[in-house]
């Protein structure tokens, strides 16, 4: 049922609703699943020349993923098929990886020598710092970083982690400012009067969370939680609408973007140029 199961309609990814950096960092749910394919076959190519065996993991649904907004807005398709998605998502369960049985079956020294191949070694590690101050380390000798690197480019992990943490910035310093506060009392007024007390637009998940958590595994239970999430998803939807929460959004970005861009201009511009050039190959392997 909708909002118990993972939804099997093909909604737009949201592309519509404002992200920071012009959505620079997002990709639609096709995006993600050629490039993580394209990947994938890399990081199988390059174990299989180590001498290792790499079976690929399945993920849980892109389209979810892809729905998904840092200003909590909600996509209307997703919203009307699958709620906040945060019910069909722990029915639905995490994948289970198929490399996980064969590694454990593995000699203690045959298995680090295959997890040395796959995520590589300290020792070797390169670290960024990013610009809140946090370091992020990776070896650019593993299969998963020379995967990354056949597929995108050589300085495509030290751009990835940079944008992904500008869009963290962008989107806190966004939901700061006096003109998303605004928007956000005036949904919240809206939801009031549908019978939804809440002052902030993270509390309508952090609320169907606490009730999942609760139900304790209890299927009958999860799927009245799943109800109650539709429903819930669909008046937060509306206020949102009414509000005209998206468009609040913008200008407040807008604003934020003006002065936080601009020292990150040429990194922005060179991960959106990478990214288009790894889309492209990606269709042009699937001529």
């Amino acid at each position: 049922m909708a909002g118990c199961t993972a939804s099997g309609h093909e909604g737009p990814a949201g592309g519509e609703l404002p992200r920071p950096l012009s959505g620079a960092a997002h990709f639609s749910a096709d995006q993600a699943n050629a490039l993580r394919d394209r990947e994938e076959e890399k990081i199988r190519s390059c174990m299989r020349e180590r001498g290792h065996v790499y079976r690929t993991a399945p993920v849980s649904d892109p389209r979810r993923l892809a729905a998904e907004n840092p200003y909590g807005l909600l996509d209307a398709d997703w919203a009307e098929d699958d709620g906040y998605g945060i019910t069909a998502g722990q029915l639905a369960g995490r994948p289970q990886d198929p490399n996980a049985s064969y590694v454990s079956s593995l000699p203690k020294a045959e298995r680090a020598a295959w997890e040395k191949a796959l995520l590589g070694e300290e020792k070797n590690h390169r670290t960024l710092t990013l610009p809140d101050g946090m370091e992020i380390g990776y070896d650019p000798r593993s299969c998963v970083e020379v995967a990354s690197s056949t597929v995108y480019g050589k300085r495509w992990t030290e751009l990835r982690y940079l944008m992904e943490n500008l869009t963290n910035d962008i989107a806190t310093a966004v939901r700061d400012t006096p003109g998303f506060r605004d928007a956000e009392l005036a949904w919240a007024d809206c939801t009031a009067e549908q019978g939804h007390p809440y002052r902030k637009l993270s509390e309508p998940r952090s609320e169907t969370r606490r009730r999942l958590e609760k139900t304790d595994q209890d299927p009958v239970a999860q799927r009245s939680v799943g109800r109650d999430e539709l429903a819930l998803a669909r008046d937060d939807l509306a206020c949102q609408r009414d509000t005209d929460l998206a468009r609040a959004v913008t200008e407040a970005q807008l604003k934020v973007e003006a002065k936080s861009r601009e020292p990150w201009r040429r990194e922005i511009e060179e991960y959106r140029a990478m990214k288009a050039s790894a889309l492209v190959k990606v269709d042009r392997a699937a001529e």
